[in-house]
């Protein structure tokens, strides 16, 4: 079986600062996205950082960041690795720095304030929506030609599902498959879709899988080792 995939970008980074810095001193900096941390003046290189996932790490990395963390993929797993730092490390993790997107599906802030942790939030960059709408994914969705759609954000999600009303596709939903990164994500896709698949994990691989079983396909198809990466 032939599988070909179409790209419908639905949101564009837009960068609000190169030099975010908190508002005074910090134990460590956390990032849940890997368009922040080269958004963060050089001067914060030489503290911790905990990355939400490998993507994300890799991006600190490649930034400068000299002691990097790496968490399990999601934003909870993150929380359990910050907390058990903060129980264990000695000076405790008492005040972090988020630099964040202006939207989030998941507030680190809120999640860690529980445990004593305080957190200087600021967005440092905006995921804005797109209003172009290829040509070739219009004209697929029309011929019957889209099995599955893969939205890796809810946001991502609730804009293509705009989209497709926008262009007259609303009633076509019934035949496609709608591959989303999380329950958040399938509440802001809307309905009418032939099926909605809740990955297992927030990572490229789950995704896929999900896409993978949707379509028929066997799992040994996939190369995960070049997809497992948070998102």
């Amino acid at each position: 079986m032939k599988i070909t995939a179409l790209a419908a970008p639905m949101l564009e980074i837009e960068p609000l600062t190169h030099h975010a810095k908190p508002d005074g001193n910090v134990d460590a900096i956390v990032f849940t996205s890997r368009h922040a941390p080269v958004l963060v003046d050089a001067s914060l290189h030489h503290l911790p950082c905990y990355c939400v996932g490998a993507s994300t790490a890799s991006a600190a990395s490649d930034a400068g960041f000299q002691n990097v963390i790496t968490g399990g993929g999601d934003g909870m797993a993150l929380v359990a690795l910050i907390r058990e730092h903060h129980n264990t490390n000695q000076p405790e993790l008492k005040h972090v720095f988020w630099p964040s997107a202006v939207d989030t599906g998941f507030n680190i802030a809120d999640a860690l304030m529980p445990h004593g942790i305080t957190t200087d939030r600021q967005p440092v960059y905006k995921a804005a929506t797109t209003e172009a709408w290829p040509d070739e994914v219009d004209r697929a969705i029309h011929q019957g030609q889209v099995a599955a759609v893969l939205m890796h954000s809810g946001r991502a999600g609730e804009h293509f599902a705009q989209l497709m009303d926008r262009h007259g596709l609303a009633s076509l939903r019934d035949k496609i498959t709608a591959i989303v990164i999380s329950d958040r994500a399938a509440g802001l896709c809307g309905g009418g879709w032939l099926n909605i698949k809740v990955a297992a994990t927030p990572r490229r691989s789950a995704m896929f899988a999900a896409a993978a079983e949707a379509l028929g396909l066997p799992a040994s198809c996939l190369n995960t080792a070049d997809l497992d990466q948070d998102l």
